[in-house]
């Protein structure tokens, strides 16, 4: 685990308990959406919040939504070398 997502996970775990329950999914989604963006591994996130519900839900509908958008059909042929 790399040192500044063990802080972001110290940083969740106080502001969590100040987001309002009803938005912490999302709140939590766009936490797993910035961190993924900056080039953090899944496995890296998982270990970081570990024990924490939102953060593995978020990364759980992270996974999934990802899967469905890799679409073996879309695969582009042209760069293919013969």
């Amino acid at each position: 685990m790399s040192a500044d997502l063990g802080f972001v996970a110290e940083v969740w775990d106080v502001l969590r308990e100040h987001v309002d329950i009803n938005e912490r999914t999302d709140a939590a989604d766009d936490l797993i959406n910035l961190l993924i963006d900056h080039n953090h591994e899944a496995d890296d996130i998982k270990d970081a919040f570990r024990g924490d519900k939102d953060i593995s839900k978020a990364l759980k509908g992270y996974a999934a939504a990802h899967e469905e958008d890799e679409d073996p059909d879309d695969f582009d042929e042209t760069n293919e070398h013969d």
